[in-house]
């Protein structure tokens, strides 16, 4: 059974959508002071449930994946489900802004929160690589809703795209968004356009920073790690003296850790319990409010610090586990300008996570699939196919091929 190591990253705080790339602007190396201001109440409620919505999912995967490692971006899942959340009926709705845990706020409320609170997680640290993008994948037989065109391109900044999805070169460069977005890191997140497909909308975060005080590679060598089963494995393990942050939550029976990165407006933080068994309990007692206070009175720590050095790989369909939380499945009236009976057929998310002693890079990308629930009068066969000619009543097949090229004759 593995040890779940749960870390949060800052950026999973902000929900909003938005495309950037971070860099230091002055070129002198100095990590500049971040800019912080108060959030309005808004974004402040949009944070908040963004947390909540972080640990009732990890709750819940830790339900579905009991003995699993799992990485997950629910800034991204969110965003994704707020871009859905626009192209539903009133009722549908409250659906979503409740599995989002956004309960009492307004579509506007949200789209505006979200769109004012990215920018400013984006002003923190320019040393910091963070980009976000949104697109939106449309099948051309139909037609896109222009007010929900409209709001996606206005508070997610997102790209719209007319596909033919009986083409396979539409796979081909959905695919490629997501690769380019991710920095290479998410490949083919889609393995297939099903033939009731008719929109997929999705959410790509890249985030690449570097430790405040990097850890020496020369340093780095196995030492034990404990699993949840009491086993002891040798890991590879960075060491070096490092700025950090410790605290202890007695309700928790956790210790937990920030690590900083750039300017410290960014931390990977750490959530240990005391006991190694307790792990899979850990995320469903974690109180939002309380981890805020005891992460307020942290201490600061400038000693040997032993991290382990790991990547991660995540891919999931979390439908299931979302409906769970009360995201609808149908209601999706306003996505098409025609009147069309479509429901949610997928939510794909995949992750890559990559920590060492440079620092960490994180990828995910979120994919909202949308189908009809009653096909089209025309059945399509357009791809390479086996066949048969056989007697229905007795089963006898006759004859059996393969076609790959119906130019073909050979």
């Amino acid at each position: 059974m593995c040890h779940r190591l749960f870390f949060i990253l800052t950026l999973l705080l902000g929900i909003s959508v938005s495309s950037c790339t971070n860099e230091d602007d002055d070129g002198s190396g100095e990590v500049p002071v971040p800019s912080v201001r108060s959030l309005s109440a808004d974004e402040a409620d949009v944070a908040s449930s963004a947390n909540n919505f972080t640990l009732n999912l990890m709750a819940e995967l830790d339900e579905e994946l009991p003995n699993e490692n799992y990485f997950i971006s629910s800034f991204s899942i969110s965003t994704a489900l707020s871009m859905v959340m626009n192209g539903a009926s009133e009722d549908s709705q409250q659906g979503f802004i409740q599995a989002m845990d956004l309960t009492g706020m307004s579509p506007d409320a949200i789209n505006t929160s979200y769109q004012s609170l990215v920018e400013y997680v984006y002003s923190l640290d320019p040393s910091i690589t963070l980009s976000i993008a949104n697109s939106n994948w449309y099948s051309n037989e139909y037609a896109i809703n222009g007010d929900f065109a409209s709001t996606l391109s206005e508070y997610y900044d997102a790209e719209i795209f007319a596909r033919d999805f009986g083409n396979s070169s539409t796979l081909d460069e959905l695919n490629g968004w997501v690769e380019q977005e991710t920095n290479g890191k998410i490949k083919n997140v889609l393995d297939r356009i099903n033939p009731a497909d008719v929109m997929f909308l999705i959410n790509a975060i890249y985030f690449k920073a570097d430790w405040t005080s990097q850890f020496d590679p020369g340093a780095t060598q196995d030492r034990p790690f404990l699993l949840a089963n009491g086993q002891s494995v040798d890991v590879p393990t960075m060491t070096a003296e490092v700025k950090h942050w410790m605290a202890y939550d007695e309700a928790l029976n956790a210790q937990i850790i920030e690590i900083p990165y750039g300017n410290e407006a960014y931390a990977f933080t750490i959530i240990m319990p005391d006991e190694a068994s307790d792990i899979d309990n850990l995320s469903s007692s974690i109180e939002v409010n309380r981890l805020n206070s005891v992460l307020a009175d942290s201490a600061t720590f400038e000693r040997e610090l032993y991290l382990p050095k790991f990547q991660l790989d995540f891919k999931a369909d979390l439908k299931d586990i979302l409906v769970g939380m009360g995201m609808p499945l149908t209601g999706l009236d306003n996505l098409f300008e025609e009147d069309l009976a479509l429901a949610i057929s997928k939510v794909i998310h995949q992750s890559f996570l990559e920590v060492n002693e440079e620092g960490s890079e994180a990828a995910a990308v979120t994919v909202i699939g949308v189908e009809l629930t009653s096909l089209p009068a025309a059945t399509q066969v357009n791809q390479p196919f086996i066949f048969l000619i056989r007697e229905r009543n007795s089963d006898t097949i006759l004859f059996s091929g393969k076609l790959l090229d119906p130019r073909s004759s050979n």
